[in-house]
């Protein structure tokens, strides 16, 4: 009876364990495999490249699960998905043409169902680039699309494939050892449904095609703020002098491998501070957004005490008018590099500027590095 009781209790206790550990794992934040230094950016991914070990958000949706051939869990790897050929479209719900190029997406799903020779083979999946699942389910239902969207809402998969300078961007890939390897790549609209079907066909049945250089680059070799060092010092200044504040000295910290960061020694209220100022800057999303650039300042404890535009867009490539740039301040000041730093569609984005205000986040988030640099170079002290 003894013995009954204890292997009860030992039965027990073994299941909260694995309760607890499984709860544990799925609420860990999905990662990359292929994360680099701080400076170092992925190369843009050309055909013949394999696929990036990045864990993606498993659909939520048991018919988006049962297509894709995938167990209900947390997160999966492109090679789990039971296809031969996949489409994968890297796409972002604001983008506009995005949302154009969502009915020829639709139209070339639907030639592929109808098509004995491709219905099992071919999968399709869509990305969406800094888009939440609520987001992502607006877009689905708003277009009507009928093959599965997963939400890359911090940027880590568009970062793994090397940032591309927009979306959409398109890739084909064929599994190959298991492992899915790029056999095409499209950035921007796709303009003949035929053709591109015609060209899944061809990879699927092992057609070898002529290879075409294609110029794609990365966001990143595309990035300039085109304002010069003196310039960056005069916006912070101009901006402190409205607070009353006065900077008793400004100048560059030279950290390799990060963008342009000050020091500044700040006076307020008879009160001497030393502040600092970092240069944001993010390669635009949509293909015919424009990049963005900012300076943020935060205090010894990373406490964000400003944002300064430089080029700052929102929908129709307008700058960002007085109360944008007031709103993303009430959004930004006073949170913490030190700590993390969500982004809240619904209470941080600017009117008209959902994509840049993520993109602001996503830039402001690298801070943290900026302030452990400075926190071990005793520049917090």
């Amino acid at each position: 009876m003894k013995r009954s009781y204890k292997f009860k209790n030992a039965l027990i206790f073994s299941l909260m364990v694995i309760f607890i550990l499984g709860a544990l794992i799925a609420f860990q934040p999905l990662h990359a495999l292929a994360d680099t230094e701080e400076g170092k950016s992925i190369p843009l991914i050309q055909v013949g490249d394999k696929f990036p070990a990045t864990e993606l958000a498993t659909p939520e949706e048991e018919v988006y699960r049962d297509y894709l051939g995938l167990p209900d869990k947390p997160g999966f790897y492109l090679k789990e998905i039971k296809a031969e050929v996949m489409i994968v479209e890297f796409l972002n719900k604001y983008c506009y043409h995005c949302q154009q190029q969502a009915y020829l997406m639709n139209r070339i799903y639907k030639t592929i169902i109808k098509d004995p020779g491709m219905k099992e083979r071919v999968k399709m999946l869509g990305i969406g680039v800094g888009n939440n699942r609520i987001q992502l389910l607006h877009f689905r239902q708003e277009k009507r699309i009928p093959f599965p969207l997963i939400p890359d809402k911090d940027f880590v998969a568009f970062e793994n494939i090397g940032y591309p300078e927009g979306t959409p961007f398109t890739l084909i890939v064929k599994k190959e050892n298991g492992e899915f390897f790029v056999k095409d790549t499209h950035l921007g609209m796709i303009e003949d449904r035929d053709v591109y079907v015609n060209n899944v066909r061809q990879i699927l049945t092992g057609v070898t095609k002529a290879s075409t250089r294609k110029t794609y680059k990365s966001a990143y070799q595309t990035l300039n703020p085109g304002v010069t060092e003196e310039e960056i010092k005069a916006l912070i200044t101009k901006r402190l002098n409205i607070q009353a504040i006065k900077i008793e000295d400004i100048s560059p910290l030279k950290f390799k491998g990060f963008q342009q960061v000050f020091m500044l020694k700040v006076k307020k209220d008879s009160k001497l501070d030393v502040w600092f100022a970092a240069l944001g800057s993010e390669g635009r999303v949509c293909d015919i957004c424009h990049d963005i650039y900012f300076i943020y300042l935060f205090d010894r404890q990373g406490t964000i005490r400003d944002f300064i535009p430089i080029h700052v867009t929102k929908y129709g490539n307008k700058s960002f008018d007085e109360k944008d740039v007031e709103k993303m301040r009430k959004s930004l000041v006073e949170k913490n590099l030190a700590q993390p730093i969500q982004y809240n569609p619904e209470t941080d984005a600017v009117t008209s500027a959902s994509m840049t205000s993520a993109l602001i986040f996503k830039s402001v988030k690298r801070g943290k590095k900026i302030f452990d640099k400075l926190k071990k170079e005793g520049y917090t002290r």
